[in-house]
């Protein structure tokens, strides 16, 4: 509890800023549900980013109403009773009578009490703005209440006239990370960043990729972490030119390049690198060449990730430097213009340079704002850089030497007043490192 009261703030703080940003209104924010697994057992429980973002609150079946009447703000949450013997099997619940103080909201009521009370709710409000990115039972049952208010009253002028999805907004206010955020995140990337090192060292040929997926989430979570950020990719050999792989079940062989992207979850946010290396600990030439390609192209396009320029910029100085490099290898032929404007370097570099990043590993932020303008980067986005190039070990217009190898290289950017700071700097990523690191006692690092 202690952890929720002295962040209180944070979480009144953007309530408010959420309702500056809207009309008179009811704002309807549902939290995630459990998702069933198989029969009676469900996955692990995740909760919804944007209720989080605005309550800090960790418990399923419970629903956040924020209101607005011009400069006169009300929050509500709906919660579950306190109930000691279903406590008994499924853990501790807040309450709604410990909810205020904790949660720092104005009321609070038992979930049972929110279908009764959903029409009052309703009543009133011209406006009522739902979080409905992803469709739940408290989704339906305020669209089935609004329609049967229209339905039941003929004085339409009291009952909602207008529901608006309200989560683009929530995502445009979680583009810039705050303190709190950044610390958090900070804390993320560190804890990836010990275990892409460790998992270097643990490599060796004729271990199984689920090996070295148990290696990455042992030290996710041996070092405060809750776990995986998203299900992770560890890809050798071929398996790397398929972009996402989760099988992760095949017998490492002497010789190939492993491809791992994996990132741990802090607090539920989430960091997101990849980190390609030799199996056996060196690369060969071949591989040489082509992953230098692709860091030189990382490189080039982070050093050019500053404020006043947009993620599509970034893209295209990304794009270009892949090109340049591909022709430098023989593998495109052309004039680099030409090749860009066709596209011809899709077929190996085919996915985005990067994408937000923060309380979804994806995270679900504008790229372009309500004028359909880019974004542009500012102090305190979050981002990830992640070139690529894979080559097909059947595409005979290339040469043999580099076919089969499947490459990429993501690190977490968070852009500074002037620059931006590379978060997860720490995993080795220059050929020579990271031959040092694959080289190292797995055991000196547990």
């Amino acid at each position: 509890m202690e952890k929720n009261i002295k962040n209180l703030k944070i979480y009144q703080e953007r309530r408010e800023r959420l309702l500056s940003k809207i009309e008179n209104g009811t704002v309807i924010i549902p939290a995630a549900e459990y998702k069933n697994r198989s029969n009676d057992t469900e996955y692990s429980f995740r909760q919804n980013s944007n209720f989080y973002y605005l309550t800090g609150f960790l418990e399923s079946n419970a629903v956040l109403i924020l209101h607005k009447e011009d400069d006169e703000y009300q929050s509500t949450i709906f919660l579950n009773k306190k109930n000691p013997e279903l406590e008994l099997w499924s853990g501790k619940r807040l309450g709604e009578k410990n909810a205020c103080e904790y949660l720092g909201i104005d009321k609070a009521y038992p979930i049972d009490d929110f279908d009764p009370m959903l029409e009052d709710i309703l009543d009133g409000q011209k406006k009522i703005y739902l979080s409905a990115f992803h469709e739940n039972k408290i989704t339906k049952k305020v669209y089935k209440t609004s329609h049967n208010m229209w339905q039941k009253r003929k004085r339409p002028t009291y009952i909602p006239q207008e529901i608006i999805h309200v989560d683009h907004i929530i995502e445009q206010m979680r583009l810039i990370k705050d303190e709190h955020e950044i610390k958090i995140i900070k804390q993320a990337a560190q804890i990836t960043s010990k275990a892409h090192k460790a998992t270097m060292a643990y490599c060796t040929p004729g271990k199984n990729e689920k090996d070295l997926e148990g290696a990455l989430n042992f030290f996710f979570r041996m070092n405060g972490g809750s776990g995986e950020a998203y299900t992770s990719i560890v890809a050798g050999g071929e398996n790397a030119n398929v972009l996402h792989y989760v099988e992760n079940n095949d017998t490492l062989k002497d010789g190939d390049l492993i491809l791992i992207d994996a990132g741990a979850e802090k607090d539920l946010y989430a960091s997101d690198v990849t980190r390609t290396f030799p199996i056996n600990g060196k690369f060969s030439e071949p591989q040489k060449e082509v992953y230098q390609a692709v860091l030189n192209a990382q490189k080039e396009t982070i050093e050019k990730a500053r404020p006043g320029v947009s993620l599509n910029y970034l893209h295209e100085v990304c794009q270009k430097e892949v090109i340049k490099e591909l022709l430098k290898l023989k593998i495109l032929e052309g004039e680099p213009k030409e090749i860009f404007e066709k596209g011809e370097h899709r077929k190996f570099f085919p996915h985005g340079t990067g994408h937000w990043l923060g309380l979804d590993v994806h995270d679900q932020c504008p790229y372009t704002d309500e004028n359909n303008e880019e974004i542009i980067l500012q102090e305190n986005m979050y981002f990830t850089v992640e070139p690529g190039i894979y080559i097909d070990s059947k595409d005979k217009n290339v040469p043999e030497r580099y076919r089969g190898i499947g490459i990429r290289i993501e690190d977490d950017i968070l852009i500074t007043k002037n620059g931006n700071s590379v978060l997860t700097e720490d995993i080795p990523k220059e050929i020579k490192d990271v031959e040092e690191a694959c080289s190292k006692n797995f055991k000196t690092l547990l």
